[in-house]
């Protein structure tokens, strides 16, 4: 399964690269200067097909030159259930002539909640689109250190995710 996964994470990093290219062959790609704020329910559809069950997550996020964002997932169908609480900060750009699309990179940080407490730490990048005023998609791609895989008698290490974002925009 790691296989796939890295292939899935080497797929989604490529095409947000031909998007990017596009964006900046095209239009200014810049530095973000439009405040805004979203919300916005997240899933992890690798996870979720994987163990036949719903990864699912809630956050809220403020976007401009730099964003933060804190939000909380969970994923009821592992061993005695998954909550993780993660937030993020990083830098935003955008492109086009009405600033419909942004891309971001940045740090995470948080807590993963199991029978007790392990912090996890990582990085991120992603594209969300505006597609009307106030709906955004997005995609963003994980590469976290998680040190709660004892839980399940394993070494700590590494994990790739991705994410696929719904979000309501303001």
């Amino acid at each position: 399964m790691k296989g796939n996964t890295t292939l899935i994470v080497s797929f989604i990093l490529a095409l947000l690269l031909l998007i990017t290219l596009k964006a900046t062959a095209q239009q200014q790609f810049r530095l973000n200067k439009t405040d805004s704020f979203n919300l916005a329910v997240v899933i992890d559809p690798n996870a979720s097909i994987s163990e036949n069950g719903l990864n699912i997550g809630a956050e809220i996020e403020y976007n401009g030159t730099v964003y933060t964002r804190a939000g909380v997932t969970t994923f009821s169908k592992l061993k005695d259930g998954y909550t993780d609480i993660i937030g993020a900060f990083g830098i935003v750009f955008t492109s086009g002539y009405f600033e419909k699309t942004t891309y971001y990179s940045g740090i995470r940080l948080g807590v993963i909640i199991r029978k007790e407490a392990n912090a996890t730490a990582g990085l991120e990048g992603g594209v969300d689109h505006k597609i009307t005023d106030s709906i955004i998609l997005g995609i963003r791609g994980t590469y976290d250190y998680r040190s709660d895989w004892q839980f399940y008698g394993a070494d700590n290490g590494t994990q790739y995710s991705t994410f696929l974002k719904l979000g309501y925009y303001w």
